[in-house]
């Protein structure tokens, strides 16, 4: 039997030459392994871009992964037991390899003896030094490199195998995969839509698995702008939403009710402009939100001139301007408008609201005149104005508040609260606002406002989602239960919006929303169960909706509030249970507020140079160079790092069956073509879908 001296020796390859903080260069032995090494205990090949090398220390060992491998012409021969001969001047190859320390490889102990067992840790606790021997890595170490953790609770699901780790299985942990936010980067055709399908396909079978359930109580919810991800989980019978579900084939009619729009959401669809626009819109989801009736000009005017004078009144009182020497006449002024103003109203009244309109406007002018004095060299000549008589007209004014139904409570409900409202009266509304105001004519600035409003219910794809069913309206816990999953996810753990057919001038608003409210919900089920609802929130193309031009302020206003929802998932999502995976061909294109929030990459095949260098700097561990072979990977491969991997992984991810791939294969150019796949064409078809609004 060997001793742990000799075992060791055995797998001894080179000896440490340099030492650098992001990189150990290792003299190799001229009797190291050349291709395949068999002293690890298993065949494996060395030295290999991606392999793993361990330089024991006093903690346990430090591991590099391999990031170059070079040769070099030395003026002396380098061979174990030779000394130097003298005899011989030529100079002699000599293999270098660099090594990128990555982590720590501990072992672990039981009553002070190792069992043999081995745990990776982030971070490097001791470098190593000039001279210190370099080994490879033992089936064992191996294992523990791709699995992380001793007891191997880190990997529950298995995505694939590591080929630099001898093929050993690869194994995640969910809650650090989707807990810190996942991107899957890579070209088109690089296995990237295989990749987020299978890690979905993968944990909700290992979740059932393991529970030996039908339904986990799993959440994901992919947003799918290119209809891909449908036919790949049929098998689980997700919940599908598209603009023309009908009901058959599991595909259900996509509902995305207006009133569920926050007033941000409603001002960047309409391009409210924040002068005179958005004021009157807010007014108008506001007194629609609490319920108020469509409310006539006259009355809305009324009810504009009592809010405006009341609040007027108080803030004078309060700053004592009415008994105030040289401030008495700001007062006097105030009663003289108050009078011009009902008085003018009062004509166009009748019955009570006339009577007590013209009560406000002699009240007001009967105050004035009493309190009038002789006129001082001084210019003041008011004396002070009675708080009796000012509450007497307080009063007259409530009255007709109560008579106009204007009530103290009007603005507690905001434009932001998702009630429920006839969505069809809101042009009316912000009509009625606009006609009453007075000052200018701002009927003209609403005119723009009022059609784009109006437009959003015409006949078409944006009507059928935004407007709601009024045979059978949805109330907003049955939308969360549809879109979000209900309570033990009893309708299943997916749900799949398929966003190909909305309006491209809407497709941000609507992506806007849907992010906005599952955010929002899981925050309050925290918020009110104090604990959280793990959910995972998928949004595929990401670079079309959180494109870091998006967040500029020259941007279309619905791209940018679509952007800075989903910068705020990406801050906050991860402490109220919401993960976020973003899939993209073009990460230098996506924002980068929410690139520097993801914790885990999987990167297949990247060729262009700029989203290459994006990556380098974006990746944690200091691991940019690593990233060479992006350019190379074939499909299916990738690169794992980041939080969810123990150390930097080259993964083969898990081959899906072709009924389980997202449908996005490339054309069949040369069989159309020749004629071996029959493609036919129906120009009159298409053009009628096309301009037939209800399609």
């Amino acid at each position: 039997m060997r001793s742990l001296v000799e075992a060791i020796g055995d797998r001894t390859i080179g000896t440490v030459e340099s030492v650098h903080a992001n990189a150990i260069k290792v003299l190799v032995d001229p009797s190291a392994p050349h291709v395949t090494a068999l002293n690890s205990g298993m065949p494996m090949g060395f030295p290999r871009i991606n392999g793993y090398l361990l330089v024991p220390n006093e903690s346990g060992a430090t591991v590099g992964i391999i990031s170059a491998v070079q040769v070099e012409r030395l003026p002396y021969p380098k061979r174990k037991g030779v000394g130097d001969s003298g005899l011989i001047d030529l100079p002699f190859p000599a293999r270098l390899v660099t090594l990128t320390p990555v982590g720590t490889l501990l072992s672990s102990v039981q009553g002070g003896f190792s069992d043999g067992r081995f745990e990776m840790q982030r971070g490097v606790d001791v470098f190593p030094s000039v001279g210190d021997p370099v080994l490879l890595p033992s089936p064992m170490q191996l294992r523990a490199l791709v699995e992380g953790e001793i007891d191997g609770s880190s990997g529950q699901i298995h995505i694939g195998t590591c080929p630099t780790a001898n093929g050993s299985p690869v194994h995640v942990n969910p809650d650090k995969l989707f807990g810190r936010h996942l991107a899957v980067l890579g070209n088109t055709g690089a296995g990237k839509s295989c990749t987020v399908a299978g890690l979905i396909r993968w944990s909700i079978e290992a979740a059932r698995d393991e529970h030996q359930q039908a339904k986990p109580n799993a959440r994901f919810i992919i947003l799918d702008p290119n209809g891909e991800y449908a036919r790949a989980f049929q098998d689980l019978k997700p919940r599908v939403f598209k603009v023309d579900g009908d009901g058959t084939k599991g595909t259900l009619k996509m509902k995305i009710p207006a009133w569920l729009w926050n007033g941000a959401e409603w001002a960047a669809f309409t391009g409210a402009a924040p002068g005179i626009q958005r004021p009157i819109l807010f007014e108008a989801l506001r007194m629609l939100r609490s319920g108020v009736e469509v409310p006539e000009v006259f009355e809305t005017k009324v009810r504009g001139k009592v809010r405006r004078y009341r609040q007027v009144i108080r803030v004078l009182v309060h700053n004592s301007e009415h008994m105030t020497r040289g401030k008495r006449e700001r007062f006097a002024d105030l009663l003289t408008n108050i009078a011009e103003d009902f008085r003018s109203l009062s004509s166009d009244a009748t019955g009570k609201l006339k009577s007590k309109l013209e009560e406000i406007a002699n009240r007001s002018s009967d105050l004035e005149k009493s309190n009038r004095g002789d006129k001082k060299d001084d210019g003041f000549w008011h004396r002070d104005v009675s708080e009796v008589e000012i509450e007497k007209l307080q009063k007259a004014l409530d009255t007709v508040a109560q008579l106009v139904g204007l009530s103290d409570q009007d603005s507690s409900v905001g434009e932001d609260l998702p009630i429920r409202f006839s969505v069809p009266d809101l042009p009316e509304f912000v009509e009625a606002i606009a006609a009453s105001s007075t000052g200018r004519d701002v009927s003209q600035f609403v005119d723009s406002l009022s059609l784009r409003i109006r437009g959003m219910f015409a006949a078409g794809p944006l009507a059928s989602i935004t407007k709601p069913n009024l045979s059978h309206p949805i109330d907003l816990d049955e939308w969360l239960g549809k879109y979000v999953g209900a309570n033990q996810a009893e309708n299943g753990p997916l749900a799949i919006l398929d966003l190909s057919l909305v309006p491209s001038e809407a497709v941000h608003v609507i992506v806007a929303v849907l992010g906005r409210m599952i955010f929002e919900a899981v925050q309050r089920h925290r918020k009110l169960k104090g604990y959280e609802l793990p959910t995972v929130l998928v949004l595929d193309e990401a670079h079309t909706f959180v494109h870091r031009e998006l967040n500029s302020e020259t941007s279309p206003a619905p791209g940018q509030t679509c952007c800075r929802t989903f910068e705020r998932i990406s801050r906050e999502g991860r402490k109220f249970g919401l993960g976020l995976v973003l899939a993209s061909q073009r990460p230098s294109e996506i924002s980068p507020t929410i690139l520097s929030q993801c914790n885990t990459f999987l990167l297949h095949r990247i060729v262009n140079d700029r989203d290459q260098d994006l990556v380098k700097r974006l990746v944690p561990d200091g691991l940019g160079d690593l990233l060479r072979e992006l350019p190379s990977l074939p499909s299916r491969r990738a690169i794992m790092l980041g939080w969810g991997a123990p150390a930097p992984l080259l993964t083969e991810m898990r081959e899906l069956p072709e009924e389980h791939r997202p449908h996005s294969p490339d054309p069949a150019f040369w069989e159309v073509w020749t004629g071996k796949k029959k493609c036919t064409i129906n120009w009159k078809e298409v053009a009628d879908s096309w301009s037939n609004p209800r399609n």
